[in-house]
């Protein structure tokens, strides 16, 4: 396999560098409009495009100093959105994907609870039929977005009387819609960072909000976090974002730092690491050019990057010594990692301990690849075909009464 990129006077990446170039006051809904907001959804959204020009669109938007809109607006662009290619109906398609791939309305994803994080089928969370509307009531956890988004995807309970992976449903939500509490939680950056908690106290969604039929939300939803998964195992150190190892190499090469023997031995092992993602994000994208779908592959490489970017961002501040003890946003003198939302390395610190907890924690992970790839056999369950309503009766947790949307 060729590991090398389109050449820098490939027709294709001219073509996206003359069309940026000759809109110097684009917006993302022109790019939307042009196709490259997701260049390999098909037309109309897209440009039909494969994988390689994906990442020539992605190339020149970034050497062009463009925020990417799979930046801007994460859950539809690079997880939810493409099931309303095959789940929703012509509406829905038209109603929300716009606007979504224009970034003009940011979405989230309402998937964990306090009580079903990594274990999804486990959630309490209730939508109840009532003629044309649901009902939905419940409480969900770590919502990135929440506090920003204008769209939430809920996964909810609709049927408690069947096993508890089949009686989940997936709808669209306005997030603005009567009863909806979003509360911000404060991480160890020290900020109100984009986690929240949401509550839902006798929400009505229209029944035309339902992707799919009824039952279909675990299979929905597995396909959305395989697909997460595979985005968040990029080479960037915070899922697939920020700087890269390569780029901590040049700036300790460049600060005089790699003297130190065991420190050049360090981060030589992360430079490997890196190198072999960066390899492995190319098999995904030789999978996709030969038409084979995200399989759990993507847990595999979800579960050597999260804790490889913990180990470079360990590596940047011990590199500094004493001064690694001081909250300080100029800690590698690389101009690459100045830009991107996390070009301060304090802070993808404080922050690096979450990358092996969400979309799956490093336990989990490892389940995956041991029972879907390597043919393990599976945990024993003996609750995996009870229905829900024997497992957990009672009501769903309420909102407290104090405080308001956020």
């Amino acid at each position: 396999m060729d590991f090398s990129l389109p050449a820098e006077d490939d027709p294709r990446r001219l073509e996206v560098r003359e069309w940026l170039a000759s809109h110097p006051d684009r917006s993302y809904r022109d790019l939307y409009e042009r196709g490259y907001a997701v260049p390999h959804w098909p037309r109309p959204w897209g440009l039909d495009a494969g994988p390689e020009q994906q990442i020539i669109v992605d190339d020149e938007l970034a050497r062009a100093g463009v925020r990417a809109p799979h930046h801007r607006n994460p859950v539809p662009i690079n997880n939810c959105g493409q099931s309303l290619l095959r789940f929703g109906t012509p509406e829905q398609q038209q109603r929300f994907l716009p606007p979504a791939l224009a970034c003009e309305e940011i979405w989230c994803m309402l998937f964990s609870e306090p009580s079903a994080g990594s274990d999804v089928g486990a959630l309490r969370t209730t939508a109840v039929r009532q003629g044309d509307h649901y009902v939905i009531r419940g409480q969900k956890m770590w919502t990135s977005l929440a506090d920003k988004a204008e769209i939430g995807v809920l996964v909810a309970r609709t049927d408690p009387s069947v096993p508890k992976h089949a009686g989940l449903s997936q709808f669209l939500v306005d997030m603005k819609s009567p009863g909806i509490t979003i509360r911000p939680i404060i991480d160890m950056t020290g900020e109100a960072s984009e986690y929240n908690e949401v509550f839902f106290d006798n929400v009505i969604v229209p029944a035309e909000r339902l992707l799919g039929q009824e039952g279909d939300g675990w299979k929905i939803c597995m396909q959305q976090l395989q697909t997460e998964r595979v985005a968040l195992s990029r080479p960037g150190v915070i899922w697939g974002s920020g700087p890269s190892a390569r780029e901590l190499l040049e700036g300790l090469m460049a600060s005089g730092r790699l003297a130190d023997p065991a420190l050049r031995d360090e981060a030589a092992r992360l430079y490997i690491e890196g190198e072999i993602l960066r390899l492995l994000a190319f098999r995904s994208l030789s999978d996709r050019m030969n038409a084979r779908t995200a399989g759990p592959e993507g847990a595999v490489r979800k579960m050597v990057a999260a804790p490889h970017g913990q180990r470079v961002l360990d590596l940047a501040k011990r590199s500094q010594g004493v001064a690694g003890m001081v909250k300080d946003r100029r800690v590698l003198p690389v101009s690459k990692a100045e830009r991107g939302p996390y070009s301060n390395w304090d802070h993808a610190y404080w922050w690096s301990p979450a990358v092996t907890l969400g979309v799956g924690t490093q336990e989990i992970l490892k389940n995956v690849v041991a029972e879907r790839i390597l043919g393990l056999p599976r945990d024993k369950d003996p609750t995996r075909h009870t229905p829900w309503a024997q497992l957990a009766p009672g009501a769903v947790p309420a909102p407290a009464a104090e405080g308001g949307r956020a």
